[in-house]
């Protein structure tokens, strides 16, 4: 998914929000290997950047409220498509008097081998969700991320996050025996520019 973006001349800047930063700092903290103190380091860089990163008060993480599967007509395709369902009232919704709740829903868009996710603006999708969109909410502004609890050998529990295109990364990084346990999927959404214009 894209990131919450600050302008650099014409071009946008990906910054990457802190809560999804922090989790790797902690987790890297156990890590034996040789490199570990180099990653450390370019983390915390990146993290004290405001061109790189995002603190905290400007982002809203959102998890996801929950899946509902699509009906699909089309029996060539083996993969299941899920409508991603998140309730979110953006600051920038006044009082809303349309039926159900705010939010948005995301879907993943296959192409070859490489996949997206992409927020859905056509409301047609939006039928039977219990969720409606608003166009103030962008795309440009969220960053998806999967947490995972983690427990080390040594019993310390901690939680972490998936990068993306290596879920699994820890199983390099950290002692061999680190258990693992889906804990959920969130969107930090950036709200800095409502935040500012306001």
């Amino acid at each position: 998914a894209v990131v919450s973006t600050q302008s650099t001349g014409e071009k946008q800047v990906q910054r990457v929000p802190s809560q999804f930063i922090d989790p790797l700092i902690s987790a890297l903290k156990y890590s034996t290997k040789d490199n570990a103190e180099n990653i450390l380091s370019l983390l915390g860089r990146i993290r004290q950047s405001t061109v790189l990163s995002s603190p905290k008060r400007e982002n809203i993480v959102i998890g996801r409220d929950r899946l509902v599967k699509v009906e699909s007509h089309d029996h060539s395709t083996v993969i299941d498509e899920y409508k991603k369902i998140y309730k979110f009232k953006h600051p920038g919704v006044g009082r809303c008097t349309q039926t159900g709740e705010c939010g948005f829903i995301m879907r993943n868009h296959w192409e070859s081998d490489n996949h997206t996710r992409e927020l859905v603006t056509d409301s047609d999708y939006y039928k039977n969700t219990g969720v409606h969109y608003h166009d103030v909410v962008s795309a440009r502004d969220m960053f998806w991320y999967g947490v995972h609890t983690l427990t080390l050998p040594s019993g310390v529990k901690l939680d972490t996050v998936e990068l993306s295109g290596w879920s699994w990364w820890w199983r390099l990084w950290l002692p061999n025996g680190t258990k693992h346990q889906f804990k959920g999927v969130y969107v930090a959404y950036n709200v800095s520019d409502y935040m500012v214009a306001k």
